[in-house]
Formats: C-alpha cells, structure tokens, sequence
C-alpha cells in the first residue's frame, strides 16, 4: 500500500551548495540544493535561484558563478547564507567565510568548501518563481586532502569531503552514510 499526497517537493537526498556570483570586490552567497548535473560532456549544470533574489541578478549580470559544495563542517555558515539576502548582508563577512579568485572566471570560490566549480553561464529561463541556469563548468577544484589519487579528478573521497545533504519536504540537513555497491557494476548481476 502507499500513501498518495498531491505534488509535493521530496526528491532526496540533495547537495547543499553555496553559488557565489558577483566578484572578489564585491561577492554574493546563496544556498541552494536544487541543483543537477545536465551533460557529461561538455560537463553541464544547472541550479535554480529564486527569480527575487539579489543573486539572480550578478549571474544574469556577470555570466558566471561558482558552484561550492558544502561541508558537514560548514553547517551553520550554510544556513545563514540561505536564509539571510546579500542586498542587506555581506555574507562573506558575516559567515567568516573565505573567498578566493577562480582561476578562469570573475566570481570567487569559498575555501572552507573542499569542492569548488567555476561555471560560465551558457543558458537561462524563468519558471514559475525561479530563474534556471545552465553552467558549463570550465574548471574544478578539489582540496588536495580530500583526494585519494592526486593525480585523479574521480578519486575524491566522499567520507573526507563529508558533504553536508539537504532533505527537500522535510527541511532538515543530513550527512551521508556508507557505500553500498558500485554503480555500472551491481547491476550487472541481473544480467
């Protein structure tokens, strides 16, 4: 039997990420988790911002943004920058968060997130109360300790990045928990 409750907002689990926009004179913070990857190749994705946000606007103005994944370790600054609107606050002041210059674009990456993209804006649209962004990311950056492979983009290891997980529906964080199988592989049991 299953219970049935009309459209509701309960894909989980979801990054928590924390878009920058804007420059390293003057940056904006939002917190986000509705976000997804689009393309592999080149690789694509895309986040939704609310179309009031003072956010919106540095992406539209500036074409680009950085994407930071947040820690478990970054809980309470997370929330704060979602919460709380850049028109009024500057965020990267008040969280004690750290900006850093991108390599290849204008908006800063936050150095206390251990995974950071840099995303030229490539496309956009409204839908209903929130703008889409489409980003295509032109660089990454992963905290060296958080490699198991140096040399290896893919060898992040989860458990050290301990990304900080958004339950959509239920408005709570959580943190991930342990691997259960290798994906491209389990399945091939049914085969």
């Amino acid at each position: 039997m299953k219970s049935t409750f009309g459209p509701q907002r309960l894909l989980f689990p979801l990054p928590t990420v924390l878009i920058v926009c804007g420059d390293m004179e003057k940056a904006n913070i939002v917190t986000i988790a509705w976000i997804s990857m689009l393309t592999g190749s080149p690789p694509t994705l895309g986040i939704s911002v609310g179309t009031r946000g003072f956010s919106s606007e540095l992406i539209k103005t500036n074409k680009n943004f950085t994407v930071n994944i947040a820690s478990i370790d970054i809980i309470e600054e997370s929330d704060f920058c979602g919460i709380t609107s850049g028109k009024n606050i500057e965020k990267f002041e008040k969280s004690g968060l750290t900006k850093l210059p991108s390599t290849i674009i204008e908006s800063p990456i936050i150095k206390e997130c251990p995974v950071n993209f840099e995303c030229k804006l490539t496309d956009s649209g409204v839908f209903g109360t929130t703008n889409h962004f489409v980003g295509e990311i032109v660089e990454t950056h992963v905290d060296t300790d958080k490699l198991n492979d140096v040399q290896k983009a893919g060898s992040v290891n989860i458990e050290a990045v301990n990304p900080l997980i958004y339950v959509s529906g239920l408005r709570e964080y959580r943190k991930i928990g342990k691997k259960v199988g290798d994906a491209y592989k389990i399945g091939k049991k049914l085969l």
